[in-house]
């Protein structure tokens, strides 16, 4: 029997406002995110190789100013972090 999977609706509409988003900006990134175990929060990571030209401020304002746009205080709550890496800042595995 096939396994079903549920997606997660909050999850979606975050990756897909971000990617939108940055695009609109001239960042192309992938975005991924994880359910924090045992808690509703999610943990993001926005990974662009353009985020290299901007301070990690800088990173974590763009992002969190479209997170503002898109969601409301209540969602914003939902979220436990977002990580806003290159591609190699990215930690082995």
């Amino acid at each position: 029997m096939a396994k079903v999977s549920r997606t997660n609706g909050f999850a979606s509409r975050l990756r897909d406002a971000l990617v939108t988003d940055l695009a609109q900006t001239d960042i192309k990134a992938k975005v991924e995110t994880e359910l924090v175990r045992g808690t509703r929060l999610h943990r993001v990571w926005v990974i662009a190789p353009k985020f290299a030209r901007l301070r990690p401020r800088e990173r974590q304002d763009l992002v969190w100013r479209i997170v503002d746009r898109h969601f409301n205080p209540d969602d914003q709550l939902r979220i436990s972090m977002i990580f806003t890496v290159t591609p190699s800042e990215l930690p082995d595995e």
